[in-house]
């Protein structure tokens, strides 16, 4: 027999003895030697780069589709010629894939999660977990011949997940080009693959624990981490990644987010720079450590310079950021700036005269103007109600010194939509709260672009849900200016007031711009009568008036079982505010879930829907577009049904 050929550092040279003569053989003679460990992190990137591929093959093809229809009709110079394209298989297998993948769960913690999302993160964990459980030996016959297969699969797999985390975090990345998905929604993903990551980070430690103790016991656990310091930075890069994970639960960010914020960069440089330490250059694992470094320097240096209004063509010193107190406790910021962004965007706002570390999203409220030049300013608005912290500190100022102006550093543009609203015969914007924001800017750049002929849509509808009548008043100018620029019976916007009383309306609202259609989603209960619109306290009156308005919540019951009831104190009935004729006002919550599947018999050919709101109005909206495609299938006269979801949970 040959004898095997001595092979220089078959092993870390710095944890094992390469000159012996059994290392070197067992080594050489396994079918997976320690130098051929760079192969498991390669899987990971060929896993995870082939589903980027996929999803940016997909948007590709939706982008070229709504290029195309435009393109056909307005060079045909009719809006109502729209280019009608014969149903293909991958069109009737995609109607079952965005049924599955819009669907979501409306338990509390899973709502910000599709299930087609589920999908995607459950794949993205099994992948790895069979790739390193299903593969044999999980330790070496003795020690001394290596480090365990098992650490060796797991480590390397999450040193390959790392620069994956770092660009799915980014808030301007060429995920968010590829695929379309803004960073606010593939920020789902990278908490989720810095939780994947950690527990491989520790599938890789834990042999390193075991191995000893089975060995010699506690006397030999520390001997070996004794004899190295490799085992201690590594401990320490494991302690950094249990906070980037664990600091990362809601509950913990909603409870000290800007606390956060800081230590999750601290920590994240930490974590670099002792992995930097911890693998010391062997096999391939600094090429993943440079491409996180590379990834994340270049952003840095892209949103400073070229996103950034304080550097640069744009502005020096920033701009001028002036407050403007609304009703319902809103407010309004507004910075003139050469900045450009599209309907829909949201950009990051510093104030250092406020809160000089604090940097915040908001979605832009305004759009362009079509004939402003580059060097030229717009009005850019800014519209939400204070929570605490920063936006609470503008709130008192825009209360107390509304004159007061201060420098605001910008940062973005960043989101928006990928697909183009015009490319759709029919769009539902839905709103809850100050989820109205992007749908304002939504419905002026749509208004825009029919004027202009360039648009397909033709039918536009609003609803927007909100808790008091004062919130109605922050858009409801834009809203009723965008409509009467709008040909006649375009638009229809309703209006759901949850918290007022109801009140008698005119029977039969008649809007400016359409005639007012009974649609499914309009619920029904029966108006109060004149007289019974005054706080009716306790008397006989009041009780029926009550009745008539918790039918509407609770359903139908009988007499008996109602009048049994512990009826709560009577809400004082606030006036109705002029809202413009274009609107038609609702009390209660819109019937999303089963009202919409029942509307979209009214729907073009190719529809958008778009959703800001709460979780819950969201879980429904996507439950009901998921409905939806079923019909899509058994009529030839539709074609689309498209969901877009704003997240704002980073």
């Amino acid at each position: 027999m040959v004898a095997p050929t001595i092979v220089k550092d078959v092993l870390n040279p710095a944890l094992y003895n390469n000159n012996d003569i059994e290392v070197q053989f067992y080594q050489q003679r396994k079918v997976w030697p320690w130098t051929k460990g760079g192969v498991h992190a390669l899987g990971w990137v060929f896993f995870a780069g082939g589903l980027v591929l996929i999803f940016g093959l997909l948007n590709l093809r939706d982008i070229l589709l709504d290029r195309r229809r435009l393109g056909y009709t307005l060079a045909n110079n009719n809006p109502n010629r729209v280019l009608s394209s014969h149903r293909s298989l991958f069109d009737r297998m995609s109607l079952h894939f965005r049924a599955f993948c819009y669907l979501r769960s409306s338990l509390r913690g899973l709502a910000t999660m599709s299930f087609g999302l589920g999908v995607l993160i459950l794949a993205g964990f099994m992948y790895p977990l069979l790739y390193v459980f299903s593969q044999h030996p999980y330790y070496e016959q003795e020690p001394r011949f290596g480090p365990p297969p098992l650490a060796g699969r797991s480590g390397m797999i999450a040193l390959a997940m790392t620069p994956f985390i770092i660009l799915l975090g980014m808030k301007a990345n060429l995920i968010s080009l590829v695929t379309g998905m803004g960073h606010e929604k593939l920020n789902v993903l990278h908490r989720w693959l810095g939780f994947v990551c950690g527990f491989f980070s520790l599938v890789h430690s834990v042999p390193y624990i075991v191995e000893p103790l089975k060995n010699g016991g506690w006397s030999k656990l520390t001997e070996v981490f004794n004899s190295h310091v490799t085992y201690w930075n590594g401990v320490g890069a494991l302690v950094c990644m249990f906070w980037l994970t664990f600091g990362s639960l809601n509950f913990i960010r909603a409870w000290c987010y800007e606390v956060f914020v800081h230590l999750h960069i601290i920590l994240g440089v930490g974590y670099v720079g002792l992995m930097f330490w911890h693998c010391s250059n062997m096999l391939t694992s600094w090429h993943y450590l440079y491409a996180t470094c590379a990834i994340w320097i270049s952003h840095l240096a892209y949103r400073f310079i070229r996103r950034t209004n304080w550097f640069g063509p744009r502005s020096l010193y920033g701009d001028q950021a002036h407050f403007t107190p609304l009703t319902n406790d809103g407010v309004k910021i507004t910075v003139p700036t050469r900045m450009r962004w599209q309907a829909g965007q949201h950009i990051f706002i510093r104030i250092p005269g406020i809160s000089p570390l604090d940097n915040h999203p908001f979605t832009v409220a305004s759009i362009m103007s079509d004939d402003t030049k580059y060097c030229e300013y717009n009005d850019l608005v800014l519209v939400f109600k204070p929570h605490k912290g920063f936006t609470r500190r503008v709130f008192d100022i825009s209360r107390t010194h509304p004159d007061v102006s201060y420098r605001a550093y910008l940062d973005g543009p960043y989101g928006g939509l990928s697909r183009k609203l015009e490319a759709f015969e029919t769009v539902l914007m839905v709103a809850g709260g100050s989820g109205i924001t992007p749908i304002v800017a939504h419905l002026q750049h749509l208004a825009s672009k029919i004027a202009k002929g360039e648009a397909l849509t033709r039918d536009i509808r609003i609803i927007w849900t909100v808790k008091r009548f004062e919130s109605l008043e922050w858009f409801k100018d834009e809203i009723s200016a965008a409509a009467r620029s709008l040909p006649r019976n375009m638009l229809l916007c309703q209006y759901y007031v949850t918290e007022e009383t109801a009140v008698e309306l005119p029977k039969g609202p008649v809007s400016a711009t359409r005639e007012w259609p009974q649609s499914p989603i309009t619920p029904t209960f029966r108006q109060p009568a004149p007289a019974l619109l005054r706080p009716p306290g306790t008397s006989e009156a009041g009780k029926e008036f009550q009745l008539q308005f918790m039918e509407k919540d609770i359903g139908s019951s009988s007499d008996e079982e109602l009048h049994d009831f512990p009826f709560p104190a009577v809400r004082p009935v606030t006036p109705v505010p002029p809202l413009g004729d274009e609107v038609l006002l609702e009390f209660g919550r819109p019937p999303l879930r089963d009202g919409l599947p029942r509307w979209s018999e009214t729907f073009g050919r190719r529809t958008c829907i778009y959703v800001c709101g709460p979780q819950s109005m969201k879980v429904d909206v996507a439950n009901a577009v998921a409905d939806m495609q079923s019909n899509i299938w058994a009529c030839e006269e539709r074609e689309e049904i498209y969901l877009h979801s704003e997240t704002f949970g980073w």
